[in-house]
């Protein structure tokens, strides 16, 4: 079946849109036969799109290693990817395990702002990845006059204390040194100001009537960034602790210090789907159907009991 390119739709993203397709189709295993993909000509007359929205897509997969090309034989997934992890619904990816692509933020938030009302709890460390793909946003929903808003946004987002004694991000040289913690909340600061005013000028323009953000601390730094949208798809990344060099922006002095940094592509996340998870309440169910409450439950139960119970507002 051909799928025309909508007029209304905004060009900017649409690679986004035939990228997210191609994905899912991977997960289904839909080439598994000979791991090839369409060519560029097919996926254009497939997606009713143009060439260079077509490329754009591969060079996003490309990117993610779910894809590679070779010279005169077309494209293919990459080596090591099954065809076929267990279906999910149609519009998203199934429960993620090593055969599961890892997929970016930003489509899966172009997804989870077209429902009619958002919602995102967000444990991480500085939410600058966030903050970007948030304006990102805002930024389509203004333009996009087609498209509905969302009617409603509501962001929880915890992060670290920076008034608390973290063991990271540290001086290696002077672990004493206050600094670096200095540093972390000023990027924590612009992150969320980034957020709250990209989010709130939405509200303030009436774009979508009713928008939250609500930001907490807590005492500790998070071994994974894990985002929860729309209450049915959880994203996590692990962090790792590396050393690396920084400045320090008041004197232009080079340090060198330990800090959390994504584990490999800071990028990608493993992605886990609501719809291919066990029922809601799986774990009081009686006999073999006991303990298998699925991962979106679990994170979700995960973030309010820190929210609830170990979280404070934040001073900034």
């Amino acid at each position: 079946m051909v799928h025309r390119e909508s007029g209304h739709e905004e060009p900017r993203y649409r690679y986004a849109t035939i990228a997210d397709g191609l994905r899912a189709a991977i997960n289904r295993g839909d080439f598994r036969a000979t791991g090839r993909l369409p060519t560029n000509e097919e996926l254009v007359e497939r997606f009713g799109a143009s060439r260079s929205t077509v490329l754009k897509a591969l060079d996003v997969l490309r990117e993610e290693r779910l894809i590679e090309s070779r010279r005169g034989s077309g494209t293919f997934v990459a080596p090591g990817l099954p065809g076929g992890a267990a279906p999910a619904e149609a519009e998203g990816e199934a429960v993620a395990s090593e055969s599961v692509p890892a997929v970016m933020l930003g489509p899966s938030l172009d997804k989870a702002f077209k429902a009619p009302a958002v919602t995102l709890d967000v444990y991480s460390m500085t939410t600058e990845v966030l903050a970007n793909r948030i304006s990102d946003q805002a930024q389509r929903i203004q333009e996009d006059r087609a498209t509905p808003a969302p009617s409603s946004i509501t962001a929880r987002l915890m992060l670290p204390d920076t008034r608390a004694k973290l063991w990271v991000p540290s001086n290696v040289d002077d672990p004493e040194d206050p600094r670096p913690l200095q540093r972390l909340q000023g990027i924590l600061y612009r992150s969320v100001s980034q957020i709250r005013q990209a989010l709130f000028d939405l509200q303030a323009k009436n774009f979508v009537p009713e928008v939250t953000v609500d930001v907490r601390v807590v005492s500790s730094i998070p071994d994974f960034k894990l985002y929860i949208l729309n209450g049915n798809l959880a994203l996590q990344g692990l962090y790792e602790i590396t050393e690396h060099d920084v400045m320090w922006e008041k004197t232009g002095e080079v340090m060198t210090i330990k800090d959390a940094i994504g584990l490999g592509s800071a990028s990608l996340l493993h992605p886990y789907r609501a719809a291919a998870d066990s029922p809601p309440g799986a774990d009081a169910l009686p006999g073999p159907a006991a303990g298998r409450m699925g991962f979106v439950e679990r994170a979700q139960k995960f973030f309010d009991s820190r929210w609830d119970h170990l979280a404070t507002e934040a001073d900034f």
